[in-house]
């Protein structure tokens, strides 16, 4: 029965596909649906891929996915991915059925599969990977994640024990997820500009897990992302057996120490969140067996999506789109903190409520206090205009901060926003969006680019 039941979901889930590709549409999530509503168990009975890795963590994981996912493709393997971050149990079930012939059988060399932190839990002990990839545990969503101890409970006690872990050593949270379990860690090595006290409104590591002493970083990027130790005990952050050691952001060369051996790869961004998914992504790469030389090459045919980071000039004006995750307060600081270093005048839109809560009038707004809009006050802003239906709570946060009343404006409706833009004064506009404005981001854009080619 079990079997009958399970090669039903498979063809059911592929004509479902089919169809809504027919209607334009991606059929990343419902697929999934149909093929869990006829066969409940089909993610432990089909068949897996000869590699299954799943990534999951706060920040990152959808960048990691799909740079591991073009990597291997570019190796000629044949590849599925959950791409656009359909992440929970349905969208990893249609990951699945993808990897599926009609007969039910596996089709593909390799599966990478982006798992939604607290959503692991019904996925991992399921899937079984061969590797976990976690990039980090952060504070996210309060309402929805809670403290990120809670979300590294559900890992450390779904993720099966035969699963082999690759872990960020520079995240204390992380780091420390199943002990007993084979684990690999990557990082990146002291900097010159590293610092030793945090300057972000969120640390939540600060005291040694194994006495509670106050712990000291011997360096420390952002928030409690760097390298520390406990002075009244043995309590140290992990060793890195893939770790960076030298970042060159002139030159674009990313030098790595692998297991003793220096080496050089291109360095594929120069924003610190994403040089950490790209290490993320070479000790994967390094670990599933590729060769370092043909790693090396791999790295040089991947960039990071666009859904996440792209940029275009008009009129003399760079436009720039950048992900900056709502209720997810470090994602917003690390944009923050990159957009605002960046040389020039700026103007910096920001629309990043989520799409899906406001509908409701759910959204938690307590987030925006986590993040530093204190970056926003550096040399170079000239303009902020907050948009979307809490305008005014981001301007009030952006007063908070100090950023001058003059150089704020609120705009409800986010396509009114660009019209607030002044374009003749900054040399920059970036559009900071969450994952669930992406596409009015995408027209703010075409707008703004408009705007700047002296077009209606």
């Amino acid at each position: 029965m079990a079997s009958l039941r399970y090669h039903l979901a498979v063809i059911a889930a592929k004509c479902s596909a089919k169809l809504i590709r027919m209607l334009g549409r991606n059929a990343s999530h419902n697929p999934g649906v149909v093929a869990l509503k006829i066969c409940p168990q089909i993610l432990s009975l089909a068949p897996k891929a000869p590699l299954v890795i799943c990534v999951t963590g706060t920040n990152g994981k959808t960048t990691v996915s799909n740079l591991l996912t073009d990597a291997l493709l570019a190796d000629g393997r044949k590849v599925v991915s959950n791409r656009t971050g359909s992440n929970i149990v349905p969208g990893c079930t249609t990951n699945l059925i993808n990897s599926l012939n009609w007969m039910g059988k596996c089709r593909v060399d390799a599966a990478v599969y982006e798992v939604d932190e607290r959503a692991s839990r019904l996925i991992l002990p399921y899937l079984k990977p061969d590797y976990l990839v976690v990039t980090n545990l952060f504070r996210d969503s309060l309402k929805r994640n809670a403290h990120p101890d809670y979300i590294f409970s559900v890992i450390n006690t779904y993720c099966p024990d035969t699963t082999k872990l690759i872990l960020n050593a520079d995240e204390l949270c992380s780091s420390m997820l199943k002990p007993n379990n084979e684990r690999v860690f990557f990082g990146i090595g002291k900097q010159p500009e590293d610092l030793t006290q945090s300057i972000n409104i969120v640390s939540d590591y600060s005291l040694c897990p194994k006495c509670g002493t106050p712990l000291e970083y011997d360096y420390l990027r952002y928030h409690h992302i760097g390298h520390a130790h406990c002075p009244a005990c043995d309590f140290h952050s992990q060793d890195a057996q893939f770790l960076a050691t030298n970042v060159d952001t002139k030159n674009m060369v990313l030098t790595m120490n692998v297991r003793g051996e220096q080496v050089d790869f291109p360095l594929i961004s120069d924003i610190l969140f994403n040089i950490y998914n790209e290490v993320t992504v070479i000790t994967t790469l390094l670990e599933v067996g590729i060769p370092v030389h043909q790693v090396q090459a791999l790295v040089a045919k991947i960039q990071v999506p666009d859904s996440r980071l792209n940029q275009v000039s008009a009129g003399g004006v760079t436009v720039v789109q950048a992900m900056s995750k709502g209720q997810s307060c470090i994602s917003s600081c690390r944009t923050f903190d990159y957009v605002s270093s960046q040389p020039g005048k700026k103007a910096i839109i920001l629309s990043m409520d989520d799409a899906y809560d406001r509908k409701q009038s759910i959204e938690y707004v307590g987030w925006i206090y986590d993040v530093d809009y204190e970056f926003l006050t550096r040399e170079g802003v000239e303009q902020v205009i907050a948009t979307g239906p809490r305008c005014y709570d981001h301007k009030v946060r952006l007063l908070l901060a100090g950023v001058p009343e003059e150089k704020i404006c609120c705009a409800q409706d986010e396509m009114s926003g660009v019209d607030m833009v002044q374009t003749d004064e900054v040399d920059a506009v970036y559009i900071l969006y969450d994952t669930s404005t992406y596409t009015l981001s995408c027209q703010m854009k075409e707008k703004l680019l408009k705007k700047l080619e002296g077009t209606k």
